[in-house]
Parts: structure tokens; C-alpha cells; sequence
């Protein structure tokens, strides 16, 4: 491993092998789960879990267990780097894992290993995992009164297992089959160090035992880094220990399938933007992921386990009406669906959700659709009527709704053409017999979304009171001006000139900048962390027999920038012609952003000076003071 995000993890006193490759220090990580040893940094409630239970466990699931735990913890652990670090070489990251188990035997199979790998490399987007198992994994807490083999299983007749996060999903998976069916209800959860999501957990199994008493059995597993906070947020693995958990307790139920209640917008999740790549759009109960954590998990067990995903082809707005079908409505706002709950909320002191990420502009979104809005959670900004003045927020917003304009206009025929690579490791993954007619389903769902989301954002607009005036920032306003027919690169330059108009002459404001490189040292800090695939001085150009190397682009958005300055001696005609020997040097079909630093106030008519620039295709213009 050679790459500079390759990372050994050692696990449960594990040692590295002799033959391993030369990394960092700081990228070989050690886990412990035991809280009497010295580095305990895993909280992995095991005996807790074997408890509640009331059951034996054998040691190949104990070992499952205690790996999806390791792996949960070092994808958290372990930071893929910030926002801006989007190309594949730079986000993902090559693990190896070096585990402690009791059934040494059994997990050192290589089929096992790479079963596990191919799994959790898909749903991660990281490079690689690899997995050495050593001997001398043993039991820390969990021998107990519980644990011994002659207690069996307590299994629940006419029974099925299925995944509960607390989120609408899960809850109306919960609701369908306890008032459409008579079977009982095995509910799994995993929880971290989130009391407030353990506490919206309790409180809606809690609602649910009330009104479908003796139907219900819930457990819940531990699992969180002890001693430090988590640098990742993203969590593509959690999916592997929420199955775990769901598998290791599955003889418990009658029926061999584990259910995973998701609706199918979310679970395909299509890229939004050019820099959602490489896994930036999450897996996590991805077609593909589940048929391949099934069938490690059908190796584990010797036996097959399906996992079921019954709301494949439902949308956001489904799961809101299949709430409603049950007549729970008052269930609704129990429920979280953000991703920010760990954040201190600034305007609305009782909301639970942030209202900015994209899980919860899906949902305020979808209940508009569904005529619930008024039964929705509370929001700290609220996407139907306040001002998004969060940048991250705003480009959630924009990009969901671009999302919904570009579905708006597929059609049956251009669908498989136009998504071809994003259907590709969907396909396979279908039940149907024919690649086109499994192409349809997902053509239908989405157009299904699509309408649905249209048809609240009209209920949204129905709310504005024509004789005020129009609020800046707001849902409204952005649709107002239809910015999301705009090409994607006019909003990144919008982006772009909004900060530097403001960054750039505070940085200035007691000492100029001594050169046009200092200069571009500024711009450069401040657009590192900005969408799309940021280079300063990349790429090169040939021009006649020279290159030319712009001073900063974006790859995604085909997008070059070019700084001027204008001061002393520097004349508008000299800024004028390196413009124009710019433009002729570079392809027209690149947009070019010209950046112009004049200090001193030596253009007098902007947008005079602008627009003969401008006439040029895919040229810009933004002078700074």
C-alpha cells in the first residue's frame, strides 16, 4: 500500500504482519473494545447486547459482531479529508484490517475475506479493504448466565426482522406490516453516542408497543468511538453493523429475509452534482450493497438470508402517505431524518432538524407533496418560507431542485441513454427478466418523484403574499428567477465573486498585496474548499508551439480563472490586453472567469469595461475594490 491514504488498523491487540508495507506512523490506528486495557477507544457493548437477548451466541457471530463494530469505528475514525478533496485518489482510502477472532479458521478463508472486502469497498467508495484475521479473539464480559449453549433461541412465530433507525423510512416499514399483515415485528437498532437519537428511537417503539401491544420485540447494540469525536461524518459503513446486527439475531424470526425500509429515490441516490463521485453519493442501501452483504452473508451462515427492500420503488412522498394510510399521523414529528442533529441549531432553539442538509430538504420537500407539512418536524431553517443564508444549505437546495428539472425532462426513450452509467450497477440487482424493463422501474420512480416534488414547490409559491416584497435567498426567490436553468458553472461563478468581493479587499484593507502572485495566494485559500474538482495553475494549454496554464480552475465545471492587477504603473490597456491574448489562447468552450483587483480605481465605468469582455462566448468579468 503506497498510497498516502493507506491506513493498518489493528484491532483487539492484534500485531502487524512482518511483510507489511512501510506507512506513517500516524496512519497505523489501534481499536480496543476493552474498557479494563489501557487504550480502550471502542465502546462496543457486546455483553450488553448477549444479555438483552437472553440467548447463546456462537463465536463466529461474536467475531462478526466485533468486526462490523471495527470497521464502523475506524470509517469514523479515520478522515477521508475535507468538502474539497473530491478526486478518487484523494477521498477514498485504502484499509486494511488486521482482527483478533475466535473462529480464526473460518475467517481466514479467502473467500470470506474478499466476500466482506467487496461489499464494503462498493458501499464506502474507498479504494480497498483487506483483512488479516489472527487467533486468540476471547470473550470480554460476555460469559454470563445468558451466554451459555444450552439457552436457545426464543423464537417469535410468524415474525419478521427489520432495521429501525428512528426515521420516517423505518417507521412507516414498521406501520405497513402491523396494519396490513398480522405478522410480528423483530426491531434491530444500532446507536452510537447520540442520546438524542436514542431517545427518538425509544419513544417511537414506545408509541408503536402502545398501539400494537405483544407484537413487538426491540433490541438495540452500542457502538461509538470511547474518548474522542469522530472526524467522519459520512458513515458509508454503518449499514454493514446495522445488518450485522440484524443477521445475528435473525434465527430469532420465523421468516429468513432481513428488511431494510428505505425508499428507492434515496437508496439509488443519483449524483446531484458533477463533484458527487466516487461514493460522495451514499450506498448505503444500495441495490448492489445489499445483494452483496447478503451474500456474505449466506457464507457466514451456510445458509441464505435475503435482504428485502420493500420500498424500492416508493419516494419520499410515498413514505409520508403510507403514514397517513395507517393513521399515525402524530407519529411524524417523533421521527429524524437529518444529518446535522449533532449541530447546535442558532435560530429555532426547539427544532430537531436543521433544515439545510439534503435528507432534510427531501423530507420538508416531500411533505409538501403529500399535503403533511403541517404534521412535519420542526425545522431551524425552514425551506418553504425562511431566507437559506447557510452556503452549504443553498447548494443542497439547488442542486435537489436541478435534480428534479433534469428527471423532468427524461423520457422513456433518452432515459437508458441519458443515465446509462448510473443505472449500470443498478440492473443487475433487479427482480424482472429483461434489462429494459428494470431500466422502466427506475425511470417511473423517478419521474414519480419529480412530479411530486413539482407539485409542492407550487403548494410552496401558493404560500407567498404577492403585495410584499420578494424575500432574498429564500426557496421562492431562487425559483422565482429560475436559477436552476442556468448552467451549473453561472452559479459556481456567482458563488465565486460573492466571496472575493467580500474576502478579498478585507484581506487587503491595511497593506496591498505586493504582487499578482499574493494576490492569487488569497484567492487560492479561499476557493480550496469550493464545489468542484479545485487546481491552482492546472491545467496547461497548448497554444502555437507555448503552454498556457491558467491561474486557478475547476475541472468539473470546465471553468478557468485569471487574475489581474491593476495598480501603479499597470494600465487598464495592459489589463485589456492580457485578456485578450487569454482568451485567444485558451479553448473556446471553456468558461473564463476574469478576476480584476483594482484597488485604485482606475476603471471608471465597469460595466463598460465588462462588456466588451463579455461579448466574447463563455467570458465573465468581476472587478474587485
Amino acid at each position: 500500500m503506497s498510497s498516502t491514504n493507506s491506513h493498518i488498523i489493528l484491532c483487539g491487540g492484534a500485531t502487524p504482519p512482518r511483510k507489511a508495507k512501510k506507512i506513517p506512523d500516524s496512519h497505523v490506528h489501534k481499536l480496543n473494545i476493552n474498557p479494563a486495557a489501557p487504550g480502550h477507544n471502542v465502546n462496543l457493548e457486546l455483553p450488553h447486547f448477549v444479555k438483552s437477548v437472553n440467548c447463546y451466541f456462537l463465536d463466529r457471530i461474536k467475531d462478526l459482531l466485533e468486526i462490523a463494530g471495527y470497521v464502523y469505528a475506524a470509517d469514523r475514525m479515520i478522515g477521508r479529508g475535507g468538502t474539497d478533496r473530491l478526486e478518487y485518489h484523494s477521498w477514498s482510502r485504502e484499509l486494511h484490517f488486521i482482527i483478533k477472532v475466535r473462529d480464526a479458521a473460518f475467517w481466514s478463508d479467502s473467500n470470506v475475506g474478499q466476500a466482506l472486502a467487496s461489499a464494503l469497498t462498493f458501499v464506502s467508495g474507498d479504494k480497498s479493504y483487506n483483512f488479516t484475521f489472527q487467533s486468540g479473539g476471547n470473550d470480554i464480559g460476555q460469559r454470563n448466565l445468558y451466554d451459555h449453549e444450552s439457552i436457545s433461541l426464543d423464537k417469535k412465530d410468524n415474525s419478521i426482522i427489520a432495521l429501525f433507525s428512528g426515521g420516517l423510512d423505518s417507521l412507516a416499514g414498521a406501520l405497513e406490516t402491523l396494519t396490513t399483515t398480522d405478522k410480528n415485528l423483530i426491531l434491530i437498532s444500532h446507536r452510537s453516542n447520540s442520546t438524542g437519537v436514542a431517545k427518538i428511537q425509544n419513544d417511537i417503539y414506545g408509541l408503536l408497543d402502545k398501539d400494537f401491544p405483544g407484537r413487538i420485540q426491540y433490541f438495540t447494540f452500542y457502538c461509538n468511538l470511547h474518548g474522542e469525536r469522530a472526524v467522519e461524518e459520512t458513515q458509508r459503513t454503518r449499514i454493514f453493523l446495522y445488518t450485522a446486527i440484524a443477521y445475528s439475531l435473525s434465527t430469532l424470526a420465523s421468516e429468513k429475509e432481513i428488511y431494510v425500509f428505505e425508499n428507492g429515490v434515496t437508496s439509488l441516490n443519483f449524483s446531484k452534482r458533477a463533484d458527487l463521485i466516487n461514493a460522495r453519493a451514499s450506498r448505503t442501501t444500495h441495490p448492489k450493497t445489499l445483494k452483496l452483504l447478503e451474500d456474505f452473508y449466506s457464507i457466514v451462515g451456510e445458509e441464505k438470508r435475503p435482504i428485502v427492500h420493500p420500498f424500492l420503488h416508493n419516494t419520499k412522498t410515498d413514505i409520508f402517505n403510507k403514514i397517513k394510510d395507517a393513521d399515525k399521523l402524530s407519529y411524524i414529528n417523533s421521527t429524524i431524518s437529518c444529518t446535522k442533529t449533532f449541530l447546535r441549531f442558532e435560530n429555532n432553539s426547539q427544532a430537531s432538524h436543521c433544515g439545510g442538509c439534503s435528507q432534510c430538504v427531501d423530507r420538508r420537500l416531500a411533505a409538501f407533496a403529500a399535503g403533511l407539512e403541517e404534521h412535519d418536524a420542526i425545522y431551524d431553517v425552514d425551506i418553504s418560507k425562511d431566507p437559506i443564508n447557510n452556503a452549504e444549505a443553498r447548494t443542497h437546495v439547488f442542486d435537489y431542485i436541478r435534480s428534479i428539472v433534469r428527471y423532468s425532462e427524461l423520457t422513456e426513450l433518452n432515459f437508458q441513454y441519458e443515465m446509462l452509467a448510473e443505472i449500470a450497477d443498478i440492473i443487475p440487482y433487479l427482480t424482472g427478466y429483461r434489462p429494459s424493463e428494470k431500466a422502466l422501474t427506475i425511470y417511473a420512480l423517478l419521474n414519480k418523484h419529480a412530479t411530486q416534488v413539482a407539485h409542492a414547490i407550487k403548494r410552496i409559491q401558493g404560500l407567498q403574499d404577492p403585495l410584499k416584497p420578494k424575500i432574498a435567498n429564500t426557496l421562492n426567490a431562487y425559483i422565482d428567477d429560475r436559477v436552476y436553468l442556468r448552467p451549473p458553472v453561472e452559479g459556481l461563478i456567482k458563488l465565486i465573486n460573492s466571496k472575493l468581493a467580500v474576502a478579498v479587499p478585507q484581506a487587503f484593507e491595511h497593506e496591498k498585496p505586493k504582487h499578482e502572485n499574493a494576490l492569487n495566494d488569497m484567492i487560492h485559500a479561499l476557493l480550496e474548499g469550493e464545489s468542484g474538482n479545485y487546481n491552482r495553475e492546472y491545467p496547461a494549454f497548448k497554444f502555437s508551439i507555448a503552454k498556457v496554464i491558467p491561474d486557478h480552475s475547476f475541472v468539473d465545471y470546465h471553468l478557468l480563472i485569471e487574475a489581474k492587477y491593476l495598480r501603479g504603473s499597470t494600465s487598464k490597456a495592459a489589463i485589456t490586453d492580457q485578456i485578450g491574448a487569454d482568451i485567444t489562447k485558451y479553448p473556446q468552450d471553456k468558461h473564463k472567469l476574469f478576476v480584476i483587483y483594482d484597488p485604485e480605481r482606475k476603471i471608471a465605468n465597469d460595466p463598460l469595461f465588462a462588456s466588451d469582455i463579455e461579448k466574447h462566448p463563455n467570458c465573465y468579468v468581476s472587478i474587485i475594490r
